[in-house]
């Protein structure tokens, strides 16, 4: 049964977007979905498009729906929580619930740019194959970007299509081909040629590939999961959070920040045995990359020494791609060494300082959570940062 009509365009509409009729039926989300997840299976519910149902919702979607999903994803204004609030009767603590940071009066502008949340919302997220399954239904921790293991089928997560390189994010998911690889094949012909005057281009095609056949390793690694574990009870918001795991997730986010390109640490030792995390490091000193001719990834190794693959989107042009993978190997390192007896230690041990950080590389802004390292991470950032940028801050 589809939902009533919203009416035609004009004044009379406005007044029905800011107050719509209730939905006859309206499926519970799971506990821990996303608000993006949800909405698309209640457009599913009524057998239409992600747009009319945002607009029967009271989420004004725009020429780019998705996007604005995304953002409502991430924070959900006041002024949409009312008539999406009016037309399911959803108690707000569900909508809050599947959104990362609650409803807020005002939306704060691009979240990727705000110094505490570098990764959210409109970073691709990470998925597990074996979860989007049809009908597919993805938690809100997947924005996160720690989600590199699935704890339900103790594999890594994924982030992009092996078959095309195409990232993964719900907001290109077609509703005509659920659950399959949205992105386009490379062109047989070199894309820079152009076609001649009179002759078009051939039309691109789809990828289509099923993205719950993406096969994924085992995780072997014991910190990888505790380390997981710990985050997830902090995004969970868990009474038993305590002051030492926020201490430790502190440290954990200098640590990851700080291993990021460019970043002034680089990893000496990496003992894991995991071998999908030991195809991720390598101890070369010099830059390392390799790819192959007729692959869309190739890999390359950061200065932290881990290797990250990049996506080719022209005969010479690639970009970094997310890899839940990667950021499990460095995951690995930074948990091996906060769990140690003598952390100030393990930290000499295993990091160098090829290059410390200047402002800039933080956009002249150091985050927040950085201002409350531990000690033993004080005398790190003494060596990791240049004087400009330790002195903004506090005194120890």
């Amino acid at each position: 049964m589809p939902p009533p009509s919203p009416g035609p365009d004009g004044p009379a509409a406005d007044t029905a977007r800011t107050a719509p009729r209730r939905l006859p039926v309206v499926p519970l989300p799971q506990p821990g979905e996303s608000l993006f997840s949800w909405t698309d299976h209640l457009a599913a519910h009524y057998e239409v498009d992600r747009t009319p149902i945002m607009e029967w919702l009271g989420l004004k979607p725009a020429t780019a729906h998705a996007a604005r999903l995304a953002r409502h994803t991430a924070e959900l204004p006041l002024a949409s929580a009312v008539p999406l609030h009016a037309a399911t009767g959803l108690d707000p603590t569900l909508l809050r619930d599947m959104t990362l940071f609650g409803i807020v009066k005002e939306s704060t502008g691009r979240l990727h740019r705000h110094p505490d949340f570098p990764w959210a919302p409109e970073e691709t997220w990470a998925f597990c194959p074996q979860c989007l399954r049809p009908p597919a239904r993805w938690p809100l921790w997947w924005y996160q970007s720690w989600a590199v293991i699935c704890p339900k089928h103790q594999c890594y997560t994924a982030s992009f299509c092996p078959n095309c390189g195409s990232p993964f994010s719900p907001s290109i998911l077609r509703g005509d081909a659920p659950g399959r690889c949205p992105g386009f094949l490379p062109r047989a012909e070199d894309p820079v040629r152009l076609p001649p005057p009179a002759r078009r281009r051939t039309k691109r095609r789809r990828c289509g590939r099923p993205l719950w056949e993406i096969e994924t390793l085992p995780v072997t690694d014991p910190t990888v999961h505790s380390v997981h574990n710990r985050l997830l009870r902090l995004d969970t918001k868990e009474p038993a959070s305590s002051k030492d795991l926020q201490q430790w997730y502190d440290d954990l986010r200098i640590l990851r920040l700080l291993l990021e390109d460019p970043g002034p640490l680089r990893v000496q030792i990496f003992t894991s045995t995991d071998t999908a995390l030991q195809e991720r490091f390598t101890a070369e000193e010099e830059p390392l990359g390799w790819s192959d001719a007729d692959s869309v990834i190739s890999w390359r190794r950061s200065d932290s020494g881990f290797l990250h693959p990049m996506r080719r989107t022209s005969p010479n042009v690639s970009t970094w791609q997310r890899d839940p993978v990667t950021a499990a190997a460095k995951l690995s390192v930074i948990g091996s060494v906060l769990d140690s007896q003598d952390a100030a230690a393990a930290i000499r041990h295993v990091f160098s300082v090829p290059r410390p950080a200047a402002l800039r590389d933080f956009d002249n802004q150091l985050p927040s959570y950085m201002h409350r390292a531990s000690p033993a991470l004080r005398k790190l950032l003494e060596r990791a940062l240049e004087p400009q940028a330790l002195a903004q801050l506090p005194e120890p």
